[in-house]
């Protein structure tokens, strides 16, 4: 068992020694899919965390992100009715360098709902999320990076509708 330990402390040690943190935030254009969605339209909104990469092996990483991500959907013709769904956000990208500085990247992600617009309160959201993301990501410097992605979720983002979450997001962070 100690042994095992051991192993395991030596090989996170080494993936820490070649691991960075970072910052991003960006717009999302959020909207609503499903039976019901031709009410909807693109709602563009917000997204901000905290990323940290893991070099595996050249040319493969890992990324775990947290986030704070408004999503939902603006509703056609009316004034201040439009679904916002706030989410701490936690997705898990698998990223292949295919040059030093361009990778495309997939994986899980993973959402706890924290709050809702009042407007949409009367459904009784589901407070988990779960889907999968892709995107790519270029850096412009050494640290600095710009990135485009689709989220699409899985989960019905309510016991009442068919409606799942839809997002693209473009961010801009750096990598310290």
């Amino acid at each position: 068992m100690k042994k095992i330990l051991l192993t395991a402390l030596l090989i996170l040690g080494g993936f820490s020694a070649q691991a960075q943190w970072g910052i991003k935030g960006g717009l999302n254009f959020a909207n609503l899919k499903g039976d019901g969605d031709g009410n909807l339209n693109v709602l563009t909104q917000f997204h901000i965390g905290a990323v940290y990469e893991i070099s595996v092996i050249d040319p493969f990483s890992i990324q775990p992100e947290l986030l704070y991500s408004v999503q939902g959907a603006k509703v056609k013709g009316t004034y201040g009715d439009d679904i916002k769904l706030n989410y701490f956000s936690v997705p898990v990208m698998a990223k292949i360098y295919l040059t030093d500085g361009f990778n495309i990247h997939g994986g899980p992600q993973f959402g706890m709902l924290l709050s809702e617009s009042d407007s949409f309160s009367p459904y009784n959201s589901k407070t988990f999320d779960f889907g999968f993301a892709g995107g790519l990501e270029f850096f412009v410097t050494d640290g600095l990076f710009i990135q485009g992605r689709y989220y699409g979720g899985t989960n019905k983002i309510s016991g009442n509708t068919d409606l799942k979450n839809t997002t693209v997001q473009l961010s801009l962070g750096y990598m310290f």
